[in-house]
């Protein structure tokens, strides 16, 4: 049932996926098929033959050629070849038209365009790294579940025939003659109707249960989400909960100069149209559009003493986003005069008009969004439609305006007025981040110290990438900047390759087939990859990244659905955020797992024992089965909510990232769980003698004493590596809550037994006992932790070792000792 409903609320989240601002409808294209008259499909019914009529703003639906017929030439948002015309005919699926019409002819559609081919040999396994590793640790449960059960079966089955309790039971005697199937049956029940056989086969099967319950992974899929929630909040999107974890582990990030990257094309962060925030795809009416660009491009013929430190910033982000050629803009524009309005000096504007005197002027403004606003008596929406602004607006704007300046931005809005009219219209607005360069210097500087490499892949020219990577320390200053190209990468042998991905720091002139090559020869050496890609082209990088992420704003439709994380907002800081929630995700799962594995072979090692020296066992399926629901719920809220630590993005040591449980954990999970096994099978032989208790007294305190093992053993489990287990302790309110929360309730369940089925009460003496059974697993805790010190201390290192730093690759894979050229970019 549990897996089921983990099950459902997977399917949830992906249905959910669909209904996200960034997730458009299914596109429609019009095409010509066995007929003059076109007719409307959506993309997913378009066939090879087909010939597709392309339109400003459509998307490529397939693979095809352009048919010169009636076409001049198309420009796509291809960076490699951007115009389409008879000299480059091709036209691949996932591209979009951003300027001219036409006609295509369908070559190839789905897994057979060049797009999809890439997609198939960079596709993994939808399973991530976490899910992986919690699949491994539950079918090893499982497994040691089953041959335990089988061992306590056989070990009840040898009871029974050795010391003969069959005889004089009123068994039939099945020796020497046949009997039916009805007298097999009524021995079988009335040895399962005897209270002892009963209560073992009970046990038996509880033990079962134990060992294959689904509780640990839905206990780590709660508290996944919570964690996203909080830290996150709705800046971040994630196809699958879990995938968040696995940035924990990444040791390589590989980005692109628009990934994230706050370069000068980056520096706007958003852009309002109306009431919408624009993206890759969306449909800007060309007036709109036009007057946009007509407002931006003036501020590069103002004064230099009239310009603002965002023009370049804008001016670039016009260039990148809509192909605004300032020399081809300055040939058919002119400003005749620049105003300040005298109310306020911060606005700007300039009487825009084109040579000639053809058409009408406008009077454009520039300046902070809220006094524009002011200004405004109407805008353009998302279609081009003039809309009144009145206060209901302008208090709409006003909050988007707010929550700008909220996160950090500077809002500058763009309005014009046409000569001889009053009405001023409002363009749009955009939000830009005014410490973007600084901020993502600082956030690559801490993934260095984390142990995480930041490599900048990129079409563009090599020569282009040194002085980018440079100013925000993808190369660290004072090194050698290891730049290849992509041909030379794709052309050296396998090798040469593992060692150019040891060491390079940017590669330029690079192929989407490249990307995927250096993705999965890291991968090969045992990183875990991240991928930031907003374009077509990065889509092979994301699938065959372990994590790919992207950014909602500005990034392609078709690369969204690709990404396993979507973040809604920011730039490459809001990485770090992702990472961070990871490693305190992941570092509290460690936590939670080694009291669950404590107390899962606990719980199995000690009926066990008992049931082979004794018979039976101490502990009941009703308490077995208290104690696992209660702890698995509450452990998990006390470890799993654990607020993250000060050297939580330390640096990983070789192959950390890749244990679930570690040596150290492993250590800790033996001798908590050998220590309460033995001194509970020591207590139930020795208990009546020595404590001089009564058979049930002892019986009672035994159950509490594996219980308030467990409640003491969350401390331990808080610090798997370290001896002073409350450390931070304080600051965890949950983990006290979920402390409280188990003796409260046990001590609640021992009265309602007590009254209810007639167990033992105990007393103030007999509690004291059970207190000290648990704070002695603390003093075993430390003992054991001393040791391990000890002999890490004895153990000599080899001559001439040195620790490697995790700032290089090379660092966490060994270097293969070969002499490479590569190409050095000064």
């Amino acid at each position: 049932m549990v897996h089921s409903v983990c099950e459902f609320r997977n399917e949830s989240s992906r249905l959910l996926s669909r209904n996200q601002p960034w997730q458009n409808e299914i596109l429609e294209v019009r095409v010509l098929r066995g007929g003059p008259q076109p007719i409307g499909i959506g993309i997913c019914d378009v066939i090879s033959g087909d010939i597709v009529l392309l339109e400003k703003e459509d998307q490529v639906p397939a693979d095809g050629l352009l048919i010169p017929i009636d076409t001049r030439s198309l420009e796509v948002n291809d960076k490699a070849d951007p115009i389409i015309n008879d000299q480059n005919p091709f036209l691949f699926y996932g591209s979009k038209v951003i300027d001219g019409a036409g006609k295509m002819l369908v070559t190839s559609v789905g897994a057979e365009t060049k797009l999809g081919n890439m997609s198939r040999r960079a596709q993994t396994s939808k399973r991530t790294p976490v899910e992986k590793q919690l699949n491994k640790l539950s079918t090893m449960k499982q497994i040691i579940s089953v041959v335990i059960l089988i061992i306590i079966s056989v070990v009840l089955f040898l009871r029974f025939n050795l010391k003969k309790e069959h005889q004089n039971s009123g068994l039939p005697d099945f020796s020497g003659k046949p009997h039916s199937l009805k007298e097999l049956h009524e021995a079988i029940k009335r040895v399962a109707l005897r209270p002892c056989g009963m209560l073992n086969m009970l046990t038996s099967f509880t033990l079962l249960l134990v060992g294959i319950a689904e509780g640990l992974s839905l206990t780590i899929t709660i508290a996944i989400t919570c964690w996203n929630k909080r830290m996150l909040g709705d800046k971040t999107f994630a196809q699958e909960p879990s995938i968040t974890v696995t940035m924990a582990s990444v040791t390589v990030i590989c980005t692109d100069k628009t990934g994230g990257l706050p370069l000068t094309p980056q520096e706007v962060e958003t852009c309002w149209i109306g009431k919408e925030v624009i993206s890759e795809d969306s449909k800007v009416p060309t007036c709109v559009r036009e007057a946009l660009c007509d407002g931006i491009g003036a501020s590069s013929l103002l004064a230099e003493n009239s310009q603002t430190s965002m023009d370049n910033p804008i001016l670039s982000w016009a260039a990148e986003k809509w192909g605004l050629e300032m020399e081809t803009w300055k040939q058919i524009h002119s400003i005749a005069k620049v105003e300040q309005p005298t109310h306020n000096e911060n606005i700007v504007a300039a009487l825009v008009g084109k040579d000639g005197g053809n058409g009408p002027r406008f009077l454009h403004f520039n300046g902070p969004a809220k006094i524009i606003l002011e200004m405004c008596t109407r805008f353009y929406d998302i279609k081009g439609i003039p809309m009144p602004m009145d206060e209901r607006e302008k208090a709409f704007f006003g909050d988007g305006i707010g929550k700008m300046h909220s996160n950090g931005f500077k809002s500058i809005a763009f309005a014009c007025q046409q000569v001889d009219k009053d009405d001023i219209t409002m363009l749009g607005l955009l939000a830009l981040n005014k410490t973007s360069r600084e901020d993502t210097r600082e956030a690559i500087n801490k993934c260095t110290e984390a142990g995480i490499k930041v490599l900048l892949v990129s079409s563009e020219k090599v020569s282009m990438l040194p002085s980018i990577a440079s100013e925000i320390e993808v190369i660290p200053p004072d090194s050698d900047a290891r730049v290849i190209t992509g041909e030379r990468f794709r052309n050296s042998s396998v090798e040469e390759r593992k060692d150019m991905a040891a060491r390079i720091s940017v590669v330029g002139d690079s192929l989407p087939s490249d990307g995927v090559l250096l993705v999965k020869c890291l991968k090969d050496q045992g990183h875990t990859v991240a991928v930031v890609g907003n374009r077509t082209n990065d889509i092979p990088m994301l699938k065959a990244a372990d994590v790919g992420l992207t950014f909602a704003t500005w990034s392609a439709e078709i690369a969204r659905k690709s990404a396993d994380i979507v973040i809604t907002e920011g730039n490459f800081s809001s990485i770090w955020a992702i990472m961070e929630c990871g490693r305190c995700i992941y570092s509290n799962m460690r936590k939670y797992i080694q009291f669950q594995v404590t107390m899962t072979f606990a719980g199995l090692l000690i009926p066990l024992i008992t049931v082979a020296s004794h018979g039976s066992s101490p502990i009941t399926t009703v308490q077995l089965n208290w104690a696992i629901s209660v702890l698995t719920l509450l452990g998990g809220l006390a470890l799993l909510m654990e607020p993250p630590g000060d050297m939580l993005m330390k640096k990983f040591t070789a192959g950390a990232h890749k244990q679930l449980i570690t040596k150290a954990m492993w250590v800790n999970i033996f001798i908590q769980s050998a220590y309460q096994a033995s001194l509970l099978a020591t207590i139930q032989s020795q208990g009546p003698t020595m404590l001089r208790l009564k058979k049930k007294v002892i019986e009672t305190v035994i159950f509490n004493s594996f219980f308030l093992c467990q409640v003491f053993n969350m401390f331990n489990a808080r610090e798997p590596e370290k001896k002073n287990i409350f450390g931070g302790v304080h600051r965890g309110k949950w983990f006290w809550v979920g402390v409280v929360a188990a003796l409260l309730l046990q001590v609640e369940y021992l009265e309602t037994a007590h009254r209810i089925a007639g167990d033992s009460r105990l007393t103030y003496t007999e509690w004291g006992i059970c207190l000290l059974v648990g704070i002695i697993s603390w003093c075993i805790d430390l003992a054991g932790k001393c040791i391990l010190l000890m002999i890490k201390k004895w153990v000599t290192k080899p001559p001439g070792s040195v620790v490697g730093d995790n700032r290089n690759l090379s660092s966490a894979v060994p270097e293969p000792a070969c002499n490479l050229e590569l190409l050095q970019v000064m």
